[in-house]
């Protein structure tokens, strides 16, 4: 009975066994092999930012708790600004969004009660 359905809608769709044809065969590199290297270079590259920026945010801890008295090298020095501009940025693109999410809820209570 299931052949004669499949059948049935070879013949109403025209579909023929023949149409058909095998794709000739090439090689083609395993896309795992690529993306296995890929994921460990970008790992230990994540490994060594993720040290550096540990050891930025621990000088800062120590800095702002004084136990840094001695000078620092230019390189830390630099290291620290920046991280403490980006700190900086963060908190001024937090604040902005907090300020238009305040913005849309004024508006929108505005609507709601004009």
């Amino acid at each position: 009975m299931l052949e004669k359905i499949k059948e049935f809608f070879r013949n109403i769709f025209g579909i023929n066994n023949q149409q058909y044809i095998e794709a000739p065969k090439e090689y083609v590199e395993p896309i795992n092999n690529i993306e296995s290297q890929n994921n460990i270079n970008f790992k230990d590259e994540i490994v060594i930012a993720n040290e550096e920026e540990k050891r930025i945010l621990k000088l800062q801890k120590d800095f702002k708790a004084g136990l840094i008295e001695e000078d620092l090298s230019e390189e830390d020095f630099n290291l620290l600004s920046k991280l403490y501009e980006s700190q900086i940025e963060k908190t001024k693109q937090s604040i902005q969004t907090y300020k238009n999410r305040i913005i849309s809820v004024k508006s929108k209570l505005a609507q709601n009660n004009g």
